[in-house]
């Protein structure tokens, strides 16, 4: 195969992974804005009445921090650039992402926390864990992050990064011979990061289920219900960021860069985590049906009492709580 045929293949195969990028990162913005809409009844009733507290600022900050850069992520990595407007934005766009994904990870935190009846060694852990993973992001954001080589084929393209700047001719051998060809290093920082935050989420799991073992005797109804549905949520999350590590370490980032990868590792988690958020309040916060009857059956407790005390004979039972419990 001469070096034509070696052009014409890397083209295709960049114009392809190009396009399956932005398909999937419009698709995630769109996934992103549904969840909104569909959730903004119960954001309006349960967050938005409620006093402020670090969870509730931490899920404005999840909810509406993408969506706010939403623009500036589609102008940068789905529309067409030259190589100059690029250079000078790439960082940015990878820079002003960062807080989706640490008040993501913050909820998930806090959550824990509380799960665990706010036991101080918890949050020290915790915390701990979670600022090394700032540390790390900041570090691979500011020295490791580099204008991914989709310029070498195209003269106008989207502005994606990769973390690994690799040679020229380990683009084409890997383009060329597919899932045979040797794993280039494209992405090994911020798969760090993500390997990162998949062990700070098993963390967080592991002492939601320590806790959910060792208190199981003084759990009641509501909080196994409440501690069973957020283990769902700290598994879909991990699911998540193993999903995200595939895709960081795939061959197929060679061109396009750090694209596809971007909208599993910032845009979902927090979509997650305000999900959470929400299941929480929801479950906490008593129906107004339930109000009703626990009113009704403090009315009755207070009407037995009264006639208890004007008729304290033995085996007597007032008509009037009958009636009511009726």
């Amino acid at each position: 195969m001469g070096p034509q045929s070696l052009t014409e293949h890397l083209m295709a195969s960049g114009l392809d992974t190009v396009v399956m990028t932005r398909y999937t990162l419009i698709g995630d913005y769109v996934v992103l804005f549904y969840d909104w809409i569909i959730s903004l009844d119960q954001e309006v009733a349960l967050i938005h009445p409620a006093p402020w507290t670090a969870v509730k600022t931490a899920y404005l900050v999840c909810r509406y921090y993408p969506m706010a850069i939403a623009p500036f992520h589609l102008w940068g990595l789905v529309g067409d650039h030259e190589q100059h407007v690029c250079e000078s934005s790439y960082l940015a766009l990878f820079a002003c992402a960062v807080p989706t994904l640490l008040s993501a990870q913050f909820i998930l935190m806090l959550r824990t926390y509380a799960f665990s009846w706010r036991k101080k060694w918890v949050l020290v852990v915790l915390s701990i864990t979670y600022f090394v993973l700032i540390g790390v992001m900041i570090w691979v954001i500011c020295k490791k992050l580099t204008l991914a080589p989709i310029f070498l084929i195209l003269e106008r393209g989207g502005c994606f990064a990769i973390s690994d700047e690799p040679s020229i001719t380990a683009i084409l051998a890997s383009v060329l011979q597919g899932a045979s060809a040797a794993p280039v290093p494209i992405a090994y920082h911020m798969g760090i990061i993500s390997i990162l935050a998949t062990l700070f989420d098993c963390l967080n799991m592991l002492a939601v289920v320590w806790h959910c073992v060792r208190e199981r005797g003084t759990l009641g109804t509501l909080g196994k219900s409440i501690l069973k549905q957020g283990i769902m949520f700290y598994v879909a999350m991990t699911a998540l960021n193993v999903l995200t590590i595939g895709t960081f370490f795939s061959s197929y980032l060679v061109v396009h860069g750090l694209g596809s990868s971007f909208a599993f590792a910032y845009t979902l988690p927090s979509a997650l985590s305000c999900r959470l958020v929400l299941m929480l309040r929801r479950k906490a916060s008593p129906t107004e049906t339930k109000l009703r009857v626990e009113h009704s059956l403090m009315v009755d407790d207070a009407l037995e009492m009264i006639a208890v005390e004007q008729h304290p004979e033995e085996g007597f039972t007032p008509s009037i709580s009958t009636d009511a419990q009726a």
